[in-house]
């Protein structure tokens, strides 16, 4: 949405304040309708509510509006003295910018940035009357509900902007990085930056620069000053995904940052305050390692205020199903495919496997199969076929017959036959049927690659 099609209600008494509002809107291009209340049949992009108004409280403005406005992100200004903004924000309110007579270019920030994010706050609000955040995570599982618990929790009491240090715990692919991100959009801090920073990536000695910033000359390269990400993250959340990858020579200086909310950028004399929700992610080892000293015990506990553990996919039960079907539905969307359903077979693979790569590893092996399969139904096979990696128990290999490609038959002459030929023919048959695969052509035949791979060469067979 432009600023040039954006249409706001601008609810406000008959002052030189509201007229100066208007006219400034107005000049960005907006379309501004002024009502001195909360009319019936209000349309609008944006509601801007300038506080107080005469016969109104504000909370009542904005419970009208809401009311009629459902959708619409509502923004209250007015004087620090008058106007108290933590009753406001419970109440939904996008954003309170306060004595904006004085910083008129912090009030049109604020209509700009809730205008670029309506559609994203109108798929929040649809989350936020959900029983769990399902959109972003998924399960039935009772330890999954007992994280999307905590999630709502967090969300509810943390509407007034408090930000506490959470650390996400489960092995890799389990869906840590989908979880912060869920934390984030479930709080008042959904609207600002979401930030995330792999320790384990990084180059020990470029994390610190990452991740503070640094000034001009503060190293050989350092040609112009940078921002780090938690300047970038500013008023938002700080996803620090393996934590435990962290130098421990800038645990210390992290650990100053949270405790302090102020830092220093690398060769920068000033420290900066910082505002920033931090996340941090880790493998369920990470108290080992603390033990073992190679982590912070003060750090560990001081990101440990709010611990959530997400559990393998093995131990989920069916939910791994339910994960496999949203994976099938989404991946046909993103490739205009049409959708695959699973069979038995399939069905019971995927309950049976165990799935170290846990989520990520799932969802790898279906977005494969939608690709590279030419079949409207999942079976177990296609696991197998697919990845050449996976070991499929013998059970859940029934292949389809192809009824293009005829049963092999070989002829015995009254002459007499060559072993030879009769290898040879077995061999082409078995490569139509995996379809030229030969590592899969081998355990079809029950024989080793290399062996399969030798009687290829000998009787000049081409996949």
């Amino acid at each position: 949405m432009t600023s040039a099609t954006a249409d706001i209600l601008l609810v406000g008494d008959a002052s030189d304040h509201t007229a100066q509002l208007d006219e400034r809107l107005r000049e960005r291009g907006y379309r501004v309708r002024h009502v001195e209340s909360p009319p019936l049949g209000a349309d609008a992009d944006l509601a801007l509510v300038v506080a107080p108004l005469s016969g109104w409280t504000t909370e009542s403005v904005v419970r009208s509006l809401r009311e009629r406005l459902a959708a619409v992100p509502i923004i209250v200004t007015g004087k620090s003295d008058e106007v108290e903004p933590e009753p406001l924000t419970r109440s939904g309110v996008f954003d309170v910018v306060l004595d904006a007579a004085q910083r008129p270019e912090h009030l049109l920030a604020a209509v700009g940035y809730a205008l670029g994010a309506r559609k994203e706050d109108r798929e929040l609000s649809y989350l936020r009357n959900q029983a769990a955040s399902r959109a972003v995570l998924i399960g039935e599982h009772p330890a999954v509900r007992k994280v999307l618990d905590v999630v709502e929790q967090l969300g509810a009491r943390s509407l007034n902007g408090a930000a506490p240090s959470i650390l996400v715990v489960g092995e890799t692919g389990t869906g840590k990085g989908v979880l912060a991100r869920t934390i984030h959009l479930r709080g008042l801090r959904r609207h600002r930056p979401f930030v995330e920073i792999n320790c384990a990536a990084l180059p020990h000695h470029l994390v610190e620069s990452e991740l503070f910033g640094h000034e001009r000359g503060a190293f050989t390269g350092a040609g112009r000053a940078r921002a780090g990400l938690l300047e970038t993250a500013q008023g938002g959340s700080l996803f620090l995904d393996e934590i435990a990858s962290l130098p421990l020579e800038l645990q210390g200086k992290l650990l100053t940052c949270i405790e302090e909310k102020r830092y220093r950028r690398i060769g920068g004399r000033e420290s900066r305050n910082v505002d920033v929700q931090i996340i941090a992610a880790a493998q369920p080892t990470l108290r080992k390692l603390v033990r073992a000293g190679e982590f912070r015990d003060d750090l560990y506990h001081r990101l440990n205020v709010v611990k959530v553990e997400l559990p393998p996919l093995r131990d989920r039960g069916d939910d791994v199903l339910l994960l496999a079907q949203r994976f099938i539905d989404e991946i046909s969307r993103e490739y205009a495919l049409e959708p695959k359903r699973l069979d038995e077979s399939a069905i019971q693979f995927i309950r049976s496997y165990h799935w170290p790569g846990n989520v990520r590893e799932l969802r790898n092996q279906i977005e494969r199969i939608a690709l590279l399969s030419n079949e409207d139904t999942i079976s177990g096979w296609h696991f197998e076929r697919v990845s050449g990696e996976l070991t499929v128990p013998e059970s859940l290999r029934k292949r389809p017959k192809t009824s293009d490609v005829p049963e092999l038959t070989i002829p015995l002459p009254e002459s007499g036959i060559s072993l030879d030929d009769v290898e040879a023919q077995v061999i082409r048959r078995a490569l139509e049927i995996n379809e030229g695969n030969v590592t899969r052509t081998a355990k079809f035949l029950s024989i080793t690659r290399q062996t399969l791979i030798y009687r290829m060469k000998k009787h000049l067979i081409d996949r």
